[in-house]
């Protein structure tokens, strides 16, 4: 078992990267063995299992994902899709077992990896009963929309070639790999290649992450540039946006990330084990709103109270 994680890159490791040096460091060095208590350290352990608590709407986001692809897959298959009462049914049938389950603190305890466990209610937050309202009101309406928005309606009403769903793939940028999981990629009669991500939030919600995944695609299919289109799909809305991309785009993305790759490794001791410098290096970013969420409050000396 290495002693250290395999160096990478995504997105989401960018965000965190930015959001708290702490954070970052207990997510991605200070759990790391925390699997194995007899190869981690009891701090590892523990930093582990608090890494594997999800919160309420990113448990939904997932949930929402997983209801797309299952949607997708299913048409892809056999031009058919599951009724909508069946989505509503089985996301809020997830929602609760996620509830119930987190009632286990002992089985989370023993396999914190595959039991869930939630974090308002292991931390005991006062968020919970409003964000279970909140979630209630986005379920219905993210399915409603689902049979309704320009992706579906492309997908089902014209003859489209579906490349990818929820597919993890690499790309290699600055000697680093860096992981891509587009939710949907299809190609329209036209020859045109659509990017699709679906989103649960805000509107406002758009993530340069998208620019990347059109570098990918531009590699991976030898498509030109003006033949791909991103198009971000707002389910709880269901309004949509599209986006062209250009050269300018892929090297801003591509220069933005060469500035994250520099910075992530100067907390490195060692690049080629991977070896973070102590965890004394990686200065907490207290804020009382993002400690208030963040999985690693109980363990963090310097979150803010």
């Amino acid at each position: 078992m290495a002693q250290y994680p395999q160096w990478s890159y995504s997105q989401s490791r960018a965000n965190m990267f930015d959001e708290c040096l702490r954070k970052y460091y207990f997510h991605y060095y200070g759990s790391h063995n925390g699997w194995n208590d007899r190869l981690g350290s009891e701090e590892q352990v523990h930093a582990y299992r608090l890494k594997q608590l999800r919160n309420f709407y990113l448990l939904f986001g997932d949930l929402a994902h997983r209801m797309c692809e299952s949607a997708l897959r299913q048409w892809d298959e056999s031009k058919s899709s599951p009724r909508p009462e069946f989505l509503s049914t089985t996301i809020r049938k997830l929602l609760n077992d996620a509830y119930v389950q987190s009632q286990d603190r002992e089985g989370w305890l023993r396999n914190p990896k595959h039991h869930m466990m939630l974090s308002e209610i292991y931390y005991g937050d006062d968020t919970l009963n409003s964000r279970i309202a909140t979630i209630r009101q986005r379920q219905e309406e993210c399915v409603r929309h689902l049979y309704h928005n320009k992706t579906w309606q492309e997908i089902t009403g014209s003859k489209v070639n579906i490349l990818e769903i929820e597919k993890w793939d690499t790309m290699i940028l600055f000697d680093t790999k860096v992981y891509v999981k587009m939710d949907l990629l299809y190609r329209k009669e036209d020859g045109t290649v659509v990017i699709v991500d679906w989103k649960t939030g805000r509107e406002d919600d758009f993530s340069d992450q998208l620019y990347l995944y059109a570098s990918y695609v531009q590699e991976k299919y030898n498509m030109p540039l003006e033949k791909i289109q991103i198009r971000v799909e707002y389910l709880v809305t269901g309004e949509h946006q599209e986006y062209s991309v250009t050269r300018e785009d892929i090297s801003k993305v591509e220069q933005n990330i060469g500035r994250y790759i520099e910075e992530m490794r100067s907390c490195l001791d060692d690049d080629y084990y991977n070896r973070p410098k102590p965890e004394s290096y990686f200065t907490a970013m207290p804020s009382p709103r993002k400690c208030k969420e963040c999985n690693f409050r109980e363990i963090c000396k310097d979150r803010a109270v």
